[in-house]
This record gives structure tokens, sequence and C-alpha cells, in this order.
């Protein structure tokens, strides 16, 4: 039987989950080392050090309760072969500081899929100690906030700086600002809090599979709570879906594309009509919506899709120099990698340092990144893992699409990897398949 004590350590547990849930979007850190690119900087995040203090919590309460978890054997060696490689690839960083960096972020993020597997799991008849729904249900409305603001930067074409919630400044006729460029000038492209309008795009894709499955399940409405929830349910989307537009990320785009058909696929499948009904609904508002919003911005619509000015085609011209730069890499380091979170160090120091610092950016590619930085083995250990994640995860009917969205991502972009929120940002939604 649960002891009062038990129950407020498991409750205090709850809500601090909840909380950093809630601040993980959010960049508020304390920065360390200083550095030209955000690759190389040094900074203790404030959702890092609560989460901290929360596993050590929760190890206290799975040792008083005698509950320990055990993760099924082929995930927990995958896993520990990863961890094992990526340790190994410190040793041939240039800058160890920073390998050690990346590695403790790592860890960080290991520990965040361990509480909220372990934590929303129920064990020997006892309470869970997370719920899974209210956890999601705080994400999205932390992304909520993301999402408003990323509209009300595109509106304004300005994003204000503000220290204490980690938001920087962008200003579209600034060098180096993300923009969509036309004959009609420059476009600040959406970018939330976060560091780049592809990150706040990747995030928006996740959140938007999330919740239109979640729309679509519900059937009856029994009380003011599931009312309240569908309601925010119905604003979350369209209001994601308007801020996602507002990135114009390709690769944000095509993964909410193909994680919404994997969805209808699923849908179809596994439930009745009348929930794939509800489904194929709200992709037909869906459409309509976003061809009324995407009228005014034709232009910048065919500037991103056709790629035939000069910041597109410089873009795509960028992302094969990349790749011919991540081979390069690997040749040379192909068994222990350049060091994990050194890619772009390694980059300059075997250029010389002939370019400005900003210019060297990692492969846009999750999957060629982790092998240049730290070996063949630590990537075809995060591959098992993944695949041992699928087989044996607890099956929630929206995993494949999750995993499908992420995939695109992970194969079109680097920041699930490179940056200390991609990394637990892709933790957490492994967690919760």
């Amino acid at each position: 039987m649960e002891t009062n004590f038990s129950k407020y350590l498991r409750k205090t547990i709850e809500y601090l989950t909840y909380i950093f849930v809630f601040v993980l979007p959010w960049q508020i850190k304390l920065i360390l080392k200083s550095s030209e690119i955000n690759y190389s900087e040094i900074s203790l995040y404030f959702s890092h050090a609560l989460l901290l203090v929360i596993l050590v919590l929760f190890i206290w309460f799975r040792l008083r309760e005698k509950s320990g978890t055990v993760f099924n054997p082929p995930l927990f060696y995958s896993l520990a072969s990863l961890v094992a490689f990526l340790l190994i690839s410190v040793s041939f960083a240039p800058d160890k500081a920073l390998a050690f960096y990346h590695y403790f972020i790592f860890l960080v993020a290991l520990s965040l899929f361990f509480v909220v597997r372990a934590g929303t799991e129920p064990r020997n008849y006892q309470e869970i100690v997370v719920e899974k729904a209210k956890l999601v249900y705080v994400f999205l409305g932390s992304i909520f906030l993301q999402a408003s603001l990323g509209i009300y930067q595109f509106l304004t074409q300005n994003a204000f700086a503000c220290k204490y919630l980690g938001l920087a400044a962008h200003d579209p006729i600034t060098p180096g600002a993300s923009v969509v460029e036309t004959l009609d000038g420059r476009w600040l492209r959406a970018y939330g809090g976060f560091d780049h309008p592809n990150i706040l795009g990747g995030v928006l894709a996740i959140s938007l599979i999330l919740a239109a499955y979640l729309l679509a399940r519900k059937k009856i409405l029994n009380n003011a709570k599931q009312i309240w929830s569908s309601i925010f349910l119905f604003v979350f989307y369209f209001i994601a879906l308007y801020a996602l537009f507002f990135t114009f990320s390709r690769a944000a785009w095509i993964a909410l594309l193909v994680g919404l058909l994997i969805l209808l696929v699923i849908l179809i499948r596994r439930f009745d009509k009348w929930v794939v009904g509800r489904f194929v609904a709200l992709l037909f508002f869906s459409a309509v919506l976003l061809t009324i919003i995407a009228i005014p911005f034709q232009e910048l619509i065919t500037t991103r899709v056709a790629v035939e000015t000069r910041l597109e085609q410089k873009s795509i011209r960028d992302r094969y120099e990349y790749m011919a730069e991540a081979g390069g890499l690997m040749k040379h380091n192909f068994l222990g990698g350049v060091g994990i979170g050194n890619y772009h160090t390694a980059l300059s120091l075997s250029d010389n340092h002939q370019k400005p610092a900003w210019e060297y950016q990692p492969v846009h590619n999750v999957f060629l990144l982790l092998c240049a930085q730290s070996g063949i083995f630590a990537l075809l250990s995060f591959l098992i893992f993944g695949a041992f994640l699928i087989k044996y995860g607890r099956r929630e009917k929206f995993a494949f699409a999750i995993v499908a969205a992420l995939f695109v991502l992970m194969m079109l972009d680097h920041w699930l990897l490179s940056l200390p929120f991609g990394v637990l940002f892709l933790f957490l939604a492994l967690a919760l398949i």
C-alpha cells in the first residue's frame, strides 16, 4: 500500500515532469562558454537542471517502492552500446570540453526517455507516476505559445529578443536571418522561440500529428473536461497549422504530409468508419484553410517550391556541399568519428579555418552527422535501438506516423542531433511511442 510520503513523492515527480515538458521548448539558459555559432556553445539550461532533479527523485521513488523498471533486453543493450560508442568518440574529439558537454546532453536525453517510458508504465498494480495524456497536452500547450509567437513574428516581420525566455532578435534585412527572398524583398520566416524556423516547423509537424490523432479518436464528450480538451485541440491544431505554414520549412511540410498519410492508413485499418470520417473531415478543412491563407503568399510558396531564386539555389548547393564535407570526414574517421559535438570544430580544422565560423555547417542528415561524429558503430547502435523500439514498444497507434515524420526530419536536417533541444525532443518523441 502506498504511504503518504510515497504519494507525495510521486505527485512531486509528476508535476515537476509536466513543468519540465512545458519549459523544454523555451531556451532559458546560462551561457558558460560563448561561441560565434550555437554548435560550439556550452550552456546550462534550466530545463536540464530540472530534469536531473526529476531523475533523482524518480530513482528514489522506484527504490522505495521496490518496483524497478526493466527495459526489454535488446532495447537496453542497443542503448548501452550507443552510450559506449559515443563515449569512445570523446577521445577523438579536438575539443574535449565540448565533447563531454554534448555527451552530457545525450545522457540527459536518455534520462528523459527513462522517466517518460518508466513513469507512464503501470507496475505491480501501482499507480503510474506520469499520465501520458496529460504530458502530451502540457507539451501541446507550450507549443501553442510557440506557434502563436511564430505567427506574430511573420505577420509583423519582427522577432524581438527576450533573454529571460531565451529569445533572440531576428530582422529580415539583417544578413544571416532565415528569410524567403522574392522580387518584393526579404520575408522573415517564423522562428518561434527556437534557433531556426526549421526547428519550429519540425516540432509543429510532430505536434500536429499528435493533435490530429487525438481529435479523430474523440467520440463522445461526456463532461466539461472533455469538451474543453476538444476545443483546445481544435484551436491548437489550426493555429499550429498556420504557424507551420509561416515557417516555410520544406522538411517540416513533407514530414507532416508523410505523417498524416500514414496516420490515415493506420486509422483505416484499426478504427471504425466514424473515426476515419472525422480524420478525413479534419484533413479537408485543413486543406481549405491552408488554401485561404496561401493565396496572399503565392509568390513565397512558389519561391520555396520552385527553387529558382538566388537564396533557394544556394540552399540546395550548400546541402550538396555539406554532404561532400561529411563524406570527407567519415573517410578518415570512419570507426571512431571526429568526436561527439565536434563536427563543426573538426570541419573548420580540416579547412584550416579559411572561412568564417558561421559558414561551417553540419551536414543536413542526422544519420550522416552521427556517423561522422561518433563512428559507424554508433550509427548502427542507434539504428538497432530504433528498430527494437518499434518492435518491442507499447505500440501506440500513432507510433508509426510519428516515427515516419521523425525519419523525414532526420533525413533532411540536423537539429535533432546537433542542438541540445533537438536531442531532448527526439528522445521525448521516441518515449511517447
